[in-house]
């Protein structure tokens, strides 16, 4: 008998038949698909405070389906299943490929908000010296994170044109999970879903923070003495001062001093461990 015929063999017992029609087959993920993500080291739902996009999204998964769909979308999205994730118009969109030939278009809708809800945004980050550098690190706090998305997880409405009838289906696990981590590396998406850009914002906030000092400067001297909250020091990112020098200007520097073509190199490489080791931790 060949190997065939013994994959798909039928056996009668009891009056019932067992039949075995072979492994099922998995279809692999298209190009172009979005970053594979690390589902292990999300966090349980009610370990993660609201404060952030990301941790919202995620909520808003696990609050409208099941265990089963959660963990097969979560696998959908660390397998690159999803398929150009766009944020636009309090609209998240993507197409996930599923176990059909086509991928299935899938969306994640949130509430309606006005100018005047966007605008208060605005003025939550002038009220705090460090609201910027906050915004930029994805640290919204739960006002910001409810103004920009929805009042709770559960109002996120989820649309699929899968066969799945749920309120969220596996394919929408999915691109809640890639929009999530998507967010966690650019919060400034989270602000583009509603049309805002962090440069502008910046200096929206700029604007209005400058209003409100001038403000309370006419109060009186008091208030215009004490001031208010300074923001936290820049923390610049360290490297070393050689990486950015020309190291032509430098041989040819070491050429003026040198007689020959290997004390040029020995002079330049006597630097380099020279700097090492002055600026060793």
């Amino acid at each position: 008998m060949s190997e065939e015929n013994q994959e798909r063999r039928v056996v009668a017992r009891d009056n019932v038949i067992y039949a075995n029609f072979g492994a099922k087959k998995r279809i692999a993920p298209p190009e172009g698909s979005a970053p594979k993500v690390n589902v292990e080291k999300q966090l349980q739902a009610q370990q993660v405070p609201l404060d952030t996009a990301s941790a919202f999204l995620r909520r808003a998964a696990e609050m409208l389906t099941d265990s089963g769909r959660l963990r097969r979308g979560r696998e959908y999205a660390q397998d690159g299943h999803v398929l150009n994730p766009t944020f636009k118009q309090g609209v998240i969109s993507a197409d996930v490929a599923g176990s059909q030939n086509l991928p299935f278009q899938v969306s994640m809708s949130f509430a309606y908000r006005s100018t005047d809800d966007l605008a208060k945004i605005t003025a939550i980050l002038a009220a705090d010296p460090n609201g910027m550098t906050k915004a930029r690190a994805g640290q919204l706090g739960p006002e910001i994170v409810r103004l920009l998305l929805a009042d709770s997880p559960d109002e996120v409405r989820f649309r699929c044109n899968c066969p799945d009838h749920s309120s969220c289906c596996k394919h929408a696990v999915a691109l809640a999970e890639v929009a999530a981590s998507l967010i966690d590396g650019d919060a400034g998406l989270a602000f583009s879903l509603r049309g805002i850009n962090l440069l502008q914002l910046e200096q929206a906030v700029v604007q209005q923070a400058k209003h409100e000092s001038q403000a309370k400067a006419t109060l009186s001297q008091e208030s215009f003495w004490r001031g208010g909250e300074l923001p936290d020091l820049p923390r610049p990112k360290k490297a070393p001062a050689l990486d950015d020098s020309d190291l032509v200007l430098l041989n040819k520097a070491m050429r003026l001093v040198s007689y020959t073509s290997i004390d040029e190199l020995k002079a330049v490489a006597d630097i380099e461990d020279m700097y090492d080791f002055l600026t060793q931790e």
